[in-house]
């Protein structure tokens, strides 16, 4: 009877203290999950703005080029046809140099490169080369 009692006051203590490491957990795992959720939203608002600067100087450039153009096209003492096929190879100069540029700037192995991506994968393969 003695050996039940104690089993059981054991079993109690046993439970009383999971059911306070669970508690403590899911206290450590929501301060974790609060923490990250926190980071994410500071990444996201820096990515907005950056966005948005991003899309200011896009707008300078084509301002820019614009004006560039204007007053190009008004100073030359050129016909109207030369003046236009100006504009036609400026246009295209323009469309291929920023196909070029578009297409350097999303290149998936330039961003795995530049981000140390690849270079960590690297890291991680080999040690699970090592251990298997």
């Amino acid at each position: 009877m003695l050996k039940d009692l104690i089993k059981g006051l054991l079993a109690g203590i046993a439970i009383k203290l999971l059911d306070n490491y669970r508690h403590l957990s899911i206290k450590l795992f929501k301060i974790e999950a609060a923490k990250s959720y926190l980071q994410s939203v500071q990444i996201a608002r820096l990515s907005a703005l950056g966005l948005m600067q991003l899309g200011l100087v896009i707008a300078l450039i084509c301002l820019g080029t614009v004006l560039f153009h204007a007053g190009l096209f008004t100073l030359l003492p050129w016909t109207v046809k030369a003046k236009a096929l100006l504009g036609m190879f400026l246009g295209l100069a323009y469309v291929i140099s920023g196909s070029v540029a578009l297409g350097a700037a999303m290149n998936e192995k330039i961003w795995m490169e530049k981000s140390g991506a690849t270079k960590m994968l690297e890291e991680a393969t080999s040690q699970s080369k090592e251990n298997g």
